[in-house]
């Protein structure tokens, strides 16, 4: 029976880890801003490094266990979580941020436009538009 205790204890182990990977399952769905998909959002199990982004349609795919919440996030909009539990689909309309402020782009860096002390200049593309390049182009 000594001898048995070994293959016993790795049948245990193996049972495990059937048994942990068997939980695991893949969660897809689409991430738009209500109406329109948006390529490139951020899917991402909390807590962890593990993600995926959308693509050019805004569908995402990935692995996770029921335990898992699941953040959804895109520039300029408000990050949503949603756990993940039994669901396999989950779509997701993302809401303008509404906490983003002016920002200035100055050289390489951006700041805030309240926070610039020197002159400001704005650019309007309608200005852009009417200029007459002389080139071929």
């Amino acid at each position: 029976m000594n001898n048995q205790l070994p293959l016993i204890k790795m049948l245990f182990l193996a049972l495990m880890v059937q048994f942990g990977h068997a939980q695991e399952r893949t969660v897809s769905g689409v991430v738009s801003d209500g109406t329109t998909p948006l390529p490139g959002a951020s899917v991402v199990i909390k807590g962890t490094t593990q993600g995926t982004s959308t693509d050019f349609d805004g569908n995402y795919s990935i692995t996770v266990t029921p335990s898992d919440v699941l953040v959804f996030s895109y520039i300029g909009m408000a990050s949503q979580e949603i756990p993940v539990g039994s669901l396999t689909t989950i779509n997701v309309g993302l809401q303008v941020d509404n906490a983003l402020d002016e920002v200035v782009v100055v050289g390489y860096t951006a700041k805030e436009k309240k926070k610039l002390t020197s002159s400001v200049a704005t650019v309007d593309s309608k200005q852009i538009e009417n200029v007459h390049m002389a080139t071929f182009d």
